[in-house]
């Protein structure tokens, strides 16, 4: 069996990327689907060129096959999202290892999204570790939000990977758990 590579992703990647968002955008799941876990926003092409070219998104490869994703930004990247926007607002009033996440040198983990064939391989721990890898040369903190309705993407997160689970926001009557994790 091949090995999955992890590693930034390169412009030859983008495509299959942005497939993988709207395979798995709660927009285009039926309602069984989403039980699996979904995506809650989706990016313009551009934002994922931007967003490589920055902290980077990290890419897991098999056979040249991008089987996963997961990004990352900064906090004043240009999101457009009326969601990170209300968590940033939060920023303030949730403490993290008791200080404010805005006194932090923090950025915006996620999304991450993996094939729903290839779930349960250990791809999103090894997307996490190697993104953790490029980020701990900036950012001490890495700050993640997960829609309450997806206790799938929720228990990964904090059972799997660790995060800590600091605060919560509302945007439109959706409730979104705040994650944070350390990175030094």
């Amino acid at each position: 069996m091949p090995e999955v590579e992890f590693r930034r992703a390169e412009p030859q990647d983008f495509s299959a990327i942005l497939k993988l968002q709207s395979d798995n955008y709660i927009g285009n799941l039926a309602v069984e689907e989403r039980k699996e876990g979904f995506l809650s926003a989706e990016f313009t092409p551009e934002q994922v060129a931007a967003m490589a070219d920055d902290i980077g998104i990290i890419v897991a490869v098999e056979s040249h096959s991008v089987l996963g994703y997961l990004c990352s930004f900064r906090c004043d990247f240009n999101h457009r999202s009326p969601v990170i926007a209300k968590m940033l607002e939060a920023f303030h009033r949730v403490h993290f290892q008791g200080k404010p996440l805005s006194s932090r040198k923090t950025f915006i983990y996620g999304p991450v999204c993996i094939d729903r064939a290839h779930r349960g391989r250990g791809l999103l721990l090894g997307l996490y570790e190697a993104l953790k890898r490029e980020a701990a040369r900036e950012f001490e903190a890495g700050v993640a939000f997960v829609a309450r309705d997806n206790p799938h993407s929720l228990r990964a997160h904090v059972a799997g990977l660790d995060m800590v689970e600091v605060g919560e926001f509302e945007v439109k009557g959706n409730v979104y758990a705040i994650l944070a994790f350390n990175l030094r």
